[in-house]
């Protein structure tokens, strides 16, 4: 990806700081936090995806690294929901995923530029209804690791920014997804969960070990009625809304 790297030097009185954290935090809880800081506060995505993608011959589903909605109020709570259980098998990315698989590299791609290849029933599923007018995806490639960083923009936002597309930081936040999310790394470090609050995953993994709210609450000491709100928010933020969603978000057997 190439671009104007003075669009870099522009934002470095902010900008710096927080990459900086952001790389310090690789391998570490705070990764999802701080990924999402530099993607907020220097894009304004609204939605943000990490999807790790099997460019192998049994083209498996993908596996969702970071999923979070930083408006969750808005109506997107089952985007990532609807594309793990049957929604990739139309993504438009699909054919560039396969045909870049094995080429080490970072592009970028626009919804415009996915749009003609995109099918009806796609895009009304993944645009039209939750009100999405606008996506980034960085796709990065290294070391047969295949990641997708997804970017999206509600009605309220608007459209990112023209010179969006070409800002530098794409680029970088392709590679720290990459150096994060390795294979090298834990499997708690890939978790889709460490992007919420404490008490939020602390439901949640609750929930993923067959535990009831009630069982849950006393594990926690709080009341049952809590245990429904904090789920609740935390279904909102990762673009779900039942239990069998989260254990296909977390990758986990029920």
């Amino acid at each position: 990806m190439t671009g104007d790297v003075s669009n870099l030097g522009s934002k470095t009185g902010v900008l710096l700081p927080q990459l900086a954290e952001c790389m310090a935090s690789i391998g570490c809880k705070g990764f999802n936090q701080a990924f999402l800081g530099l993607v907020r506060d220097h894009l304004g995505a609204d939605q943000v995806m990490v999807f790790s993608y099997d460019v192998s011959a049994r083209a498996s589903g993908p596996s969702c690294f970071l999923s979070f909605n930083t408006h969750p109020e808005d109506n997107a709570n089952r985007l990532a929901q609807e594309y793990l259980e049957t929604g990739y098998a139309e993504d438009p990315l699909r054919p560039r995923i396969t045909r870049l698989s094995g080429v080490d590299g970072t592009d970028v791609f626009t919804l415009a530029s996915l749009n003609k290849a995109m099918t009806p029933s796609y895009k009304r599923r993944f645009f039209d209804q939750p009100g999405i007018v606008d996506k980034l995806t960085v796709l990065s490639r290294r070391d047969g690791i295949c990641l997708g960083v997804n970017l999206y923009r509600f009605e309220a936002s608007g459209p990112f920014k023209s010179a969006a597309a070409t800002d530098p930081l794409l680029s970088i936040l392709g590679q720290l997804a990459l150096l994060h999310f390795s294979d090298r790394q834990p499997q708690d470090m890939r978790s889709p969960l460490l992007s919420l609050s404490d008490r939020e995953r602390e439901i949640c993994e609750g929930i993923l070990r067959g535990r009831t709210a009630e069982a849950i609450a006393w594990d926690l000491n709080v009341a049952t009625s809590s245990v429904t709100t904090y789920r609740k928010r935390a279904y909102a933020k990762l673009g779900i809304n039942s239990k069998s969603a989260l254990f296909v978000l977390c990758g986990a057997d029920r």
